[in-house]
């Protein structure tokens, strides 16, 4: 068993815009069915209980909803889930110019340096 803990107040960032699988396009098409089914369960019942002018319009509505739950659920929807926006970092606070300060450089021209170099001898 999974322990897997999910936060509802996190922010949820899509990396694709995929639509939604197969299984959950059948899952809602399954739940709009027992949806529509249910209201003409609903509609036997007060057929029975209710008089006669309401009692036909509960009559016609138990026998036309299977149509319309079965038309209504094996619609595919026409409209997609539209792609998420892209995510966009948040802004970094950039680093300011340091203050530079310049050492002018020792004039050493006055120096010889040949002396403190070993001399080349081999060749």
């Amino acid at each position: 068993m999974s322990k897997r803990h999910e936060r509802s107040d996190a922010t949820v960032v899509s990396v694709t815009s995929a639509q939604p699988g197969r299984s959950e396009d059948l899952d809602s098409r399954i739940a709009r069915y027992a949806w529509m089914m249910s209201i003409r369960i609903v509609c036997f019942v007060l057929a029975v209980v209710t008089p006669s002018p309401w009692r036909w319009l509960f009559v016609v509505g138990a026998i036309a909803l299977p149509y319309f739950a079965v038309v209504l659920a094996n619609a595919h929807r026409s409209a997609t889930t539209p792609a998420a926006d892209p995510y966009l970092a948040p802004a970094r606070p950039a680093i300011g110019e340091r203050p530079t300060v310049v050492v002018p450089a020792e004039d050493d021209t006055s120096r010889d340096t040949s002396e403190d170099r070993p001399a080349d001898t081999e060749k």
